[in-house]
């Protein structure tokens, strides 16, 4: 690439308006500058452009040369950055207690025992691959002309993703990805997970919609089945974050192992985000009380009816990986 006469352009978290840097990267300035402060702990060498470029590339995923063009630097320089911040963020594995996954569990409503009760999501997304292998091709999806790979990704009731495994060829069925994975993990009595008809099978630990009969559904499956719509949302929500990114959309052309360190990466980036919207969440309801409080002193003749229940968010979590390959 000839970048001959042509000023090289390092962009920094700085150099661009809110609504420019949540557009070119997603995550807005906070999350990433707290996400280069952990990279920093681990490689000292690392920049705010090396991470910018990292975010570029999984946003955009057209090839290094075009996207280092914008830069006006060369396409290796480019990629060289690219896979510095790919490798030292496999240091950021946090371990996370599974057991955290009983602080936000909801009642299982379409149980007839009152002790049943649900807490993670569970489901998996599906990622092209520039394969010719057609051990990779499933009919079921048009992407990258049917070829991929699966990633399976758990979270709770708040968005907080909890496990991932993967990639998994796009041919494993959903319910043989869990059994050889969350489904070999102890659960407490009365829980089950809940996901989409691709999980049927294990009724005793996933609650799965029913499916349509000859006969059609009956009124209690139908409220049923919105109950599950309804908490399955939550799910959806986390790969419609994570689809901003191109390299969910354009077949990836590089090896599966810098697939799924990317993947990790950007799920690790997408909690920091939710733990982080929490925080300021807890800190305006925190803000409000002490207002509530201040203005309960100041006339002490004010009155309040309400008793409003609050959900509680969940604090000091880590992400948990169980970093699994099927070949």
């Amino acid at each position: 690439m000839n970048v001959v006469n042509k000023k090289k352009i390092y962009p920094s978290i700085h150099s661009y308006s809110d609504q420019d840097f949540v557009k070119n990267f997603v995550f807005n300035k906070n999350i990433v500058g707290k996400v280069l402060k952990n990279l920093e702990k681990i490689d000292e060498s690392i920049k705010e452009h090396h991470l910018l470029f990292f975010l570029d590339y999984c946003k955009f995923n057209t090839t290094f040369y075009d996207r280092a063009s914008k830069f006006n630097i060369s396409s290796r320089t480019y990629s060289d950055c690219v896979w510095k911040v790919v490798t030292a963020s496999k240091s950021l594995n946090f371990k996370n207690k599974f057991s955290k996954r009983l602080n936000s569990k909801i009642d299982d409503l379409v149980s007839t025992s009152n002790d049943q009760f649900l807490t993670l999501v569970v489901d998996s997304t599906f990622i092209p691959f520039a394969t010719t292998d057609q051990s990779f091709y499933s009919g079921y999806y048009r992407k990258g002309n049917g070829r991929g790979v699966k990633f399976q990704v758990s979270c709770d009731s708040s968005g907080e993703v909890f496990t991932v495994h993967g990639p998994y060829k796009s041919t494993a069925a959903d319910i043989t990805i869990f059994r050889e994975t969350l489904g070999r993990v102890p659960l407490c009595a009365g829980e089950r997970f809940i996901a989409d008809k691709g999980y049927v099978g294990e009724s005793n630990k996933i609650l799965c919609p029913h499916k349509e009969t000859e006969n059609g559904l009956t009124s209690k499956e139908k409220l049923e089945n919105r109950f599950i719509k309804r908490n399955r949302l939550i799910i959806e929500n986390v790969f419609g974050v994570l689809r901003r990114f191109k390299i969910m959309d354009v077949p990836w052309a590089t090896n599966l192992s810098k697939l799924r360190d990317t993947f990790f990466f950007l799920v690790y980036i997408y909690n920091l985000s939710i733990r982080f919207n929490k925080k300021i969440i807890e800190k305006a309801m925190k803000e409000d009380e002490e207002k509530k409080d201040e203005d309960e002193d100041e006339d002490e003749e004010l009155q309040t009816n309400s008793d409003e229940n609050i959900d509680q968010f969940l604090t000091d979590c880590t992400s948990s990986w169980q970093d699994q390959n099927k070949d």
